[in-house]
């Protein structure tokens, strides 16, 4: 079994996959329409492994396009 360091490092591997220019494209499609299906045949197209498609759902589809973060005071 694996630990969750190596967890983590194959999740952002597959993350990075994601922005390939040749996938980006659909994922962002993907994720403005909210559509879960789209980004499950983009996952199996890249060659995401199942256990691992869940997980970047949830991380894909819980940051906001256009997220802000606090500026420090």
């Amino acid at each position: 079994m694996k630990n969750l360091k190596e967890r983590i490092i194959e999740i952002s591997s597959y993350l990075q996959k994601l922005m390939d220019p040749a996938v980006f494209p659909e994922v962002q499609e993907a994720v403005e329409r909210k559509d879960k299906h789209l980004l499950l045949r983009i996952c199996r197209k890249i060659k995401i492994p199942e256990i691992y498609v869940s997980n970047i759902a949830s991380v894909v589809f819980s940051v906001e396009p256009t997220q802000k973060w606090p500026n420090p005071a």
